[in-house]
């Protein structure tokens, strides 16, 4: 109950600028809230909702009070009036299931998260889906897990893109020669970040980068940063997979241009180039080409 109840405290702590929306009216039922006065809160709310029914982080909270109190069909009204308004309906979505969970109606509950992941946001809402106490009720029941084993995030085949980049590599030059360096490529964060770890083997050289798929502009990104102290000495990357090559390049308004590529030359076996061009991508110069062979 109090990891939950800090989670929506912190989601709460967003409502700072309601207060410059909706005026003092609301100030006095938040201190009320955040105290966890949960009768008092929601006689407050209820107040404010009479003089103002479009306040939706009024409702919202009105419910959470109410569903505190175990109020649940009292709760689900105001969680609807949110959605209605609409104020926050993905997180009132999951909110409205909380509360049929509270009441044990099995189907409502499931049937509201549902709704929660075909929303595209159960990712991000999977956090607080596993930790409500809510859901303690379901958390045997076959569909429930089935459901929240769906909305974890970065499971779509365009995270998946980088991802034969990933492995414990020995670098070599082109036509074979010596290894030049080594790059341990990890996924982590439950799948939703590519890191790399770069050693040269001339020693003295050092680099991470971070590689990740952005849902907001559907491209991959990527950050490198080396042990030189020079943060801007490798601008940041952005691009997606074409024709099987993944192909990130920098900023296209700034020269120069520049354009990584990595792609599979056979199984265990990975090309990187880098590339630079001074006019706009017209012609370029290689700079780094390199062959990376999986560790056995």
């Amino acid at each position: 109950m109090k990891f939950w109840t800090t989670c929506v405290l912190i989601i709460v702590s967003a409502f700072s600028a309601t207060h410059a929306q909706q005026g003092p009216a609301i100030a006095a039922p938040d201190e009320l809230f955040n105290q966890s006065k949960w009768a008092e809160a929601a006689a407050a709310y209820s107040e404010v909702v009479a003089k103002q029914p479009a306040n939706g982080p009024a409702w919202q909270n009105l419910g959470e009070s109410l569903l505190q109190q175990h109020k649940d069909t009292e709760a689900a009204a105001a969680f609807e009036r949110a959605i209605a308004i609409p104020y926050r309906p993905v997180l009132n979505r999951l909110n409205l299931a909380r509360t049929y969970a509270d009441a044990k109606d099995r189907s409502k509950s499931l049937a509201e998260l549902q709704k929660v992941f075909d929303s595209g946001y159960g990712g991000q809402l999977r956090p607080l889906v596993i930790s409500s106490p809510e859901f303690a009720v379901w958390k045997d029941d076959p569909e429930f897990t089935a459901l929240v084993e769906k909305m974890a995030p970065c499971r779509g085949p365009e995270f998946r893109k980088f991802d034969f980049w990933i492995g414990d590599w020995d670098v070599h030059a082109p036509d074979g020669g010596p290894t030049v360096g080594h790059n341990l490529v990890t996924l982590e964060q439950d799948g939703c970040l590519i890191i790399e770890h770069w050693t040269a083997s001339t020693g003295g050289q050092t680099g991470t980068s971070f590689n990740y798929y952005d849902v907001r502009d559907k491209k991959w990104h990527q950050l490198y940063l080396d042990n030189s102290g020079n943060a801007g000495a490798f601008p940041a990357m952005a691009g997606d997979l074409v024709a099987n090559k993944m192909v990130l390049l920098t900023d296209d308004t700034k020269s120069p241009l520049s354009r990584w590529t990595w792609y599979v030359l056979e199984p265990g076996k990975v090309r990187q180039m880098a590339e630079q061009s001074t006019d706009g991508g017209k012609t370029w110069t290689t700079g780094w080409d390199s062959v990376y062979l999986k560790q056995k």
